[in-house]
């Protein structure tokens, strides 16, 4: 199962929300989603990577507070024990793709009952297709994503995500927003990632909405329509992803 978000992550850069305000998108199916998806992906692009553009639009005068960073004083450490990464891709003709990858480790810092930093280390030789029926054709896709054209697994073996800045939410959806850095084939790129935490005894359960990132800024270029590839060739630049994380009390 793919998770399909009801919303888009704006722009924002203050640690000055006291509620951050999304935009909603009704449920699609993932297909529909994802075509949808492609058409806003320059906004949030733009939005994440270029500091000049990286404006939070206030015009709806939403309440505001300044928010005291949380403590480390007396934090614990969480160690990552599973997880998974879900994500899905497409031609620009064709039906989409879907499958997962595996968090390999990583540990979450945390302090009355706030998350305040963390990684996770993602497997990426362990890369899999979920909706493809013919095993052959399974087998022939997943080593495609494996080799040069695209992860070039032999050579980056693994993905990180390294986070240092969580904003609280009151969205219905999720309660925080961790702002950090992914890194892929050596790139790293920063990515805001929408999230539901949850504190249970020793364990946190982390689960994402689904969000977007381009492929091309990881150098995954292949059949790019950037680099000019033919409309019935072009792989979509879009990938959409989301996560499930769960991390137990260290010690």
């Amino acid at each position: 199962m793919f998770y399909t978000p009801p919303i888009l992550l704006p722009c924002f850069r203050e640690r000055t929300f006291a509620s951050l305000h999304f935009q909603e998108l009704p449920q699609l199916h993932m297909t529909r989603f994802f075509f949808a998806a492609v058409g806003f992906s320059l906004l949030l692009f733009s939005c994440s990577n270029d500091p000049k553009t990286n404006q939070y639009n206030n015009s709806a005068t939403p309440d505001t507070v300044r928010l005291e960073p949380v403590s480390r004083e007396g934090a614990t450490t969480y160690r990552i024990t599973e997880g998974t990464v879900y994500w899905a891709a497409k031609k620009a003709i064709g039906e989409p793709h879907n499958g997962t990858l595996t968090v390999r480790e990583g540990s979450l810092l945390a302090n009355e009952g706030q998350l305040i930093n963390g990684n996770a280390i993602v497997d990426m030789q362990s890369i899999t297709v979920v909706n493809m029926k013919d095993n052959g054709e399974k087998t022939e896709l997943e080593n495609h994503l494996q080799s040069a054209d695209f992860f070039a697994v032999k050579e980056f073996p693994i993905g990180e995500f390294t986070f240092k800045e969580v904003l609280p939410s009151n969205n219905p959806a999720f309660n925080a927003v961790v702002s950090g850095n992914l890194t892929l084939k050596g790139k790293s790129n920063p990515v805001n990632i929408p999230v539901k935490v949850t504190f249970k005894g020793d364990d946190i359960n982390i689960e994402s909405q689904s969000f977007l990132i381009n492929r091309t800024q990881w150098g995954v270029n292949f059949r790019s329509g950037a680099l000019g590839a033919a409309k019935d060739k072009l792989i979509e630049d879009v990938v959409l992803l989301s996560l499930r994380v769960k991390a137990k009390k260290a010690g």
